[in-house]
């Protein structure tokens, strides 16, 4: 099985000159965890809700000034550049694997060309193998 058999096809995004402010507030209405950060098509980065977390809580906020402030800080900051990435033709094996090894609750997947395409997260494997555990 490959990684396209499962992934999450066409997943929502954000550019690296948004705001953590704009990545929370999709992360929070779409229910996810991860958000990939995108130039165009080509991924960057990603940006997850512990590194929102992470970033919020190292700052004191006395003021709601200071809140926005912290909010407006820019993606491209906070997201992880460069982040390990899988092919939609990988096996769904190395994928999980992966997801083991790095620590990690998502992966986006790119096409030859560097253009995200998808992303696989352990809900998306959970998911899978409910429905094959269920389907036996």
């Amino acid at each position: 099985m490959k990684v396209a058999d499962v992934m999450t096809e066409n997943p929502s995004t954000i550019e690296p000159n948004d705001t953590i402010g704009q990545a929370d507030e999709i992360m929070n209405q779409e229910d996810i965890r991860q958000l990939p950060v995108v130039e165009g098509t080509e991924l960057v980065g990603i940006i997850t809700d512990r590194d929102i977390r992470s970033f919020l809580s190292g700052r004191l906020f006395g003021t709601p000034e200071e809140r926005e402030k912290a909010m407006n800080t820019k993606v491209a900051s906070v997201m992880t550049s460069k982040p390990v990435s899988l092919s939609p033709d990988d096996e769904l094996r190395d994928a999980l694997e992966l997801l083991i090894e790095e620590k990690v609750g998502g992966i986006p997947v790119v096409d030859e060309e560097e253009r995200l395409v998808g992303i696989i997260t352990y809900v998306d494997m959970l998911r899978h193998f409910l429905e094959r555990w269920q389907g036996e």
